[in-house]
């Protein structure tokens, strides 16, 4: 294909200077596309806000990767406090607006220097972590069964009802689909203004949030034990069954691996087309979801209270050892720092050697994942009812 008319301009010497530029331009953009685009992440090109933390896990392949760097210098700045525990994990809007949801069945939208902007109240409580559109809409479920659309200022859009609770935390496709886990027992796809497309039934409850790779393949975990792979038009390609619940959700990494953790005590990578690349028996069950850094390595948490590292490879790096269950997923930064946090009430900043950078008490036991803001300030809920914002000492707010 390189060699075809449009090249041959190399060996011609009558072409035109100007036809020389213009056919060496075109040659530039094509060898861009085919080397550049296969690897592209969908969330480049999605309808997700572009914003510094805009889902759960930060992309639609659920990285927990930020392009920002860490703080050195931690210091709680605010403490907003809600009427239930925060196990929502934070995104952050166009506008730099935090949104979460607490059990006190309210998703709420907090501004940068923590002041309340509004509250939506809903008849259950809200768990599922909420996803923020380029438009400004809010996407996020509750325990009341449906998945809710608000306006940027927390006006409803639409709402649609599903016949269960939801903790699974949307996701945008770059088409405009969102997808999302539910109890009653279904992957949902609907279109962006909430109509129904197609549902993939299982066989138990599904917690897990799905990820979305690059090529539209939808991944996700149920109840059922098993991890399931579907296309876009909602056609199953494969599952695999571990021997215990999945809530986690799977991470997608650039050359389509899956990576999971699951309630079998096993942290399991598979490839793109199903089949098992290697797994890591851990002492308990996992229920956190997987992280990268920049050099492709991975962090999980157990409940064996340990986050392990591993190499790209799959050799154990490191573990280091809270004094708590570890169901909240760790977030990394630009610089290699991995945030995590632990039913010990700490939220803690390791470097890429398990060296402990610092750590942060709060009032209870932290379910919640941390999101990083383009400054590095840390937003993170408690058990406690509150949403904490951890940035630098020294930086004005």
């Amino acid at each position: 294909m390189l060699h075809g008319r449009s090249f041959l301009f190399f060996s011609k010497p009558e072409c035109s200077f100007a036809r020389k530029v213009i056919s060496y331009v075109i040659y530039i953009a094509f060898l861009f596309i085919i080397i550049f685009l296969p690897n592209t992440p969908a969330s480049f090109c999605s309808e997700l806000a572009d914003s510094p933390w805009p889902m759960f896990r930060h992309n639609l392949q659920r990285t927990g990767l930020s392009p920002y760097k860490s703080i050195q210098n931690p210091v709680i700045k605010w403490t907003f406090q809600t009427e239930g525990a925060v196990t929502s994990s934070p995104c952050i809007g166009n506008d730099g607006v935090i949104y979460f949801g607490s059990k006190d069945k309210k998703l709420y939208a907090v501004s940068r220097d923590g002041k309340l902007k509004w509250t939506f109240q809903t008849q259950g409580e809200v768990e599922s972590s909420p996803a923020v559109r380029k438009d400004g809409t809010i996407l996020f479920g509750s325990w009341d069964g449906n998945l809710y659309a608000l306006n940027a200022d927390g006006s409803l859009l639409w709402k649609y009802a599903a016949e269960g609770g939801i903790i699974s935390s949307p996701a945008i496709a770059p088409d405009g689909t969102i997808y999302f886990g539910c109890w009653d027992k279904k992957l949902h796809a609907i279109t962006s203004d909430g109509k129904l497309k197609w549902t993939q039934r299982t066989a138990d409850h599904i917690v897990s949030s799905p990820a979305i790779a690059p090529d539209g393949t939808v991944c996700f975990g149920s109840e059922d034990y098993f991890l399931f792979s579907m296309t876009s038009e909602g056609k199953a390609s494969w599952s695999f069954g571990t021997r215990y619940i999945l809530d986690a959700s799977p991470l997608i990494r650039q050359n389509g691996d899956i990576c999971v953790g699951s309630e079998d005590a096993k942290f399991y990578v598979f490839q793109p087309d199903g089949q098992a690349k290697w797994t890591y028996n851990t002492l308990y069950d996992i229920d956190s979801s997987a992280a990268i850094d920049t050099e492709g390595n991975l962090y999980v948490g157990s409940g064996d209270n340990n986050l392990y590292a591993f190499t790209p490879d799959g050799k154990l790096k490191w573990t280091y050892a809270a004094r708590g269950s570890i169901r909240s997923s760790p977030a990394v930064t630009s610089d290699n720092v991995i945030y995590f946090a632990s039913g010990d009430k700490k939220v803690y900043a390791l470097d890429q050697n398990s060296n402990l950078k610092w750590s942060i008490t709060t009032g209870d036991a932290v379910e919640s994942s941390p999101c990083i803001d383009k400054d590095g300030t840390v937003y993170i809920g408690s058990n406690d009812g509150k949403l904490y914002a951890i940035g630098e000492k020294n930086a004005s707010n």
